[in-house]
């Protein structure tokens, strides 16, 4: 792994397994201030077209394109955001909560950013959503509930733009709608589940599918 500073500091690592890359990475992180810029797992073509996700950065772009094309328009965005995600491997694209955040406890341990983020929805305060991140959000439960996990996407975006807040932005009085986008089939085998599903981040609830957990309940705000 290469990592680079914001003043300037260059260093290669080169670890006995990736763990310990990550491990000596997140120190030398918090060493050069909290942000590092990083470039890692080097792959020859055959590896790549055997594990990578493909089109990502494309979509990428695809995402950014339809929500400023709708922003500029006074269009929904979240109705863009869903359009731009029909027909991709990133099947299902859909709003779990609108509301604003009540709640949150945030903190760095170990070089992540760790903790949960309680959303109520506006017309409601009862009716709740907390999400639990370690950098990426990980959980959402909505009254207890999980409606969506790891390694399905979990969106906190700014219900007006729909542009995205990230963990260390979010803020008391904010008002986002969280949406969930399913994860492509290759991120749910076994074995991608062993390295980054729920239990790797010592979450105690089992992986299922967005669109399950969301078919026929109520899902939005």
């Amino acid at each position: 792994m290469s990592i680079a500073s914001d003043h300037g500091d260059v260093a290669i690592i080169d670890a006995l397994d990736n763990v310990r890359m990550e491990r000596l990475a997140r120190v030398m992180t918090v060493e050069m201030g909290g942000a590092a810029y990083i470039c890692d797992y080097p792959m020859d073509a055959a590896t790549v077209r055997r594990t990578a996700v493909p089109g990502t950065l494309t979509l990428g772009m695809r995402i950014g394109a339809a929500l400023r094309t709708a922003r500029e328009r006074h269009e929904d965005p979240f109705d863009a955001l869903t359009a731009a995600l029909a027909g991709t491997i990133y099947t299902h694209g859909l709003i779990l909560f609108r509301g604003k955040v009540v709640d949150i406890d945030r903190r760095t341990v170990d070089g992540f950013a760790r903790g949960h983020v309680t959303l109520a929805a506006l017309d409601d305060p009862g009716d709740q959503l907390r999400i639990t991140f370690q950098n990426e959000h990980l959980v959402a439960r909505r009254d207890g509930e999980v409606v969506a996990i790891v390694p399905d996407l979990i969106c906190t975006l700014n219900t007006d733009t729909g542009a995205p807040v990230t963990t260390e932005a979010l803020a008391f009085g904010q008002r986002l709608t969280v949406y969930a986008i399913s994860t492509p089939d290759i991120m749910r085998t076994p074995a991608a589940l062993d390295c980054f599903g729920p239990a790797a981040f010592g979450l105690p609830d089992p992986y299922t599918p967005v669109e399950q957990l969301t078919a026929g309940t109520r899902v939005g705000a």
